[in-house]
């Protein structure tokens, strides 16, 4: 059951977005019923009854399961929904599978059942596997689980398999092993999600509403990193961020054939059109500083994988540098269009050719009237 799991986790999770630190063992459900009062109340509590709780479950089948037999489970931490989904569809077909519930540390009973009821057992780096011990006992006794170890390696799974000391997360020594602990890191993750949330939305309704070609650029720049494969497919995400770049500083500052600040702002000085765009939109000297620093961050990110990529050297082009560039290209992107308030003169360029098309047709077809009428 847990190799079959890993291996729809390795399949489903791209390697960029690979990390995630897995829990194992028989969840506390019966115990909790005895608490609770009764197994249906389990259900809806786990459920989320009173919560937003993401499940492929329902009340009724859950109670059945849990009436019937122990239940075994695994807790994947750090999966975004839509590889949830993914992961799930993959293993609903195993006869072991049951479904799959968001864990919420906020609700007291997926505290118990689910982050206190089952131990840490190992992570998932990119294509290794750390399996985790508790180092401080090694000076009495070595109580790492070598079986373990070896199926593993035998699985084939991993590039490489490695210890990793857990220390004393999870005993009796942590401070940290209680539910405030975990019901701050669940409202900080409500709060990360929300603020993130929208910035991304606001960034993507500017891209929108400025040049609908922002936006086609953009997603190019994404798709091609969530489906890259080799080191020419991260290539052509830099490639992709580059051509976003451009056309940003083709929005928010046009190319002039007068120097600015001493600096050309021609077609090819896209950078320098940022920067003075930065200039015109802010008094401030700190703040124009720093985003004058970020703009010039992203470039050079920017000219570092063009460079490699122009050079054939695809292989020194890695997925993590490519990531930190997409995240740096949201950022500078979300603080150059919050400089100026929205609402401003609309650009029929990037709709010009529509235009064009529009009234070459009207033209053919009046042309087309008139010789019919001639004839």
């Amino acid at each position: 059951m847990r190799e079959s799991l890993v291996r729809a986790y390795m399949e489903t999770v791209p390697h960029h977005r690979r990390h995630a630190r897995f829990s194992a063992g028989t969840l506390p459900l019966r115990q909790l019923a005895q608490e609770l009062g009764n197994i249906e109340q389990v259900a809806d509590s786990v459920l989320g009854e009173h919560w937003a709780v993401w499940s492929t479950f329902l009340g009724p089948d859950l109670s059945e399961c849990v009436a019937s037999f122990d239940i075994a489970g695994v807790g994947v931490e750090s999966m975004s929904p839509s590889d949830v989904r993914a992961m799930h569809v993959r293993l609903r077909g195993e006869e072991w599978y049951l479904g799959a519930v968001q864990v919420r540390p906020e609700i007291p009973s997926h505290w118990a059942v689910f982050l206190k009821g089952i131990p840490s057992k190992f992570r998932i780096f990119e294509e290794k596997l750390y399996l985790f011990h508790s180092g401080y006992e090694s000076e009495f006794e070595d109580t790492r689980d070598y079986v373990d170890f070896q199926s593993w390696e035998d699985s084939g799974i991993f590039s490489s398999i490695c210890w990793e000391d857990l220390g004393v997360r999870e005993t009796i020594f942590d401070p940290y092993e209680n539910m405030e602990y975990f019901r701050r890191i669940g409202e900080a993750d409500e709060l990360l999600h929300g603020q993130f949330s929208s910035a991304l939305g606001e960034t993507l309704m500017r891209c929108s509403d400025l040049d609908p070609n922002l936006t086609q650029r953009l997603h190019a720049a994404i798709k091609a990193f969530e489906g890259h494969e080799t080191g020419e497919g991260l290539a052509h995400v830099a490639l992709s961020c580059r051509r976003f770049t451009e056309r940003l500083a083709d929005c928010l500052y046009p190319p002039r054939d007068e120097k600015v600040n001493g600096r050309k702002v021609g077609q090819a000085e896209y950078r320098n059109r940022l920067w003075a765009y930065v200039a015109d939109s802010i008094t401030s000297a700190t703040t124009r500083t720093l985003l004058i620093a970020n703009v010039e961050d992203l470039g050079n990110r920017i000219d570092r994988l063009d460079n490699l990529s122009n050079k054939g050297l695809h292989s020194d082009v890695s997925s993590s540098d490519v990531n930190r560039l997409l995240l740096s290209l949201l950022v500078v992107t979300h603080d150059l269009m919050s400089l100026r308030p929205p609402g401003g003169a609309f650009s029929y360029e990037p709709y010009a050719d529509s235009f064009r098309e529009f009234f070459d047709d009207l033209w053919k077809g009046e042309e087309r009237r008139s010789k019919g009428g001639e004839e």
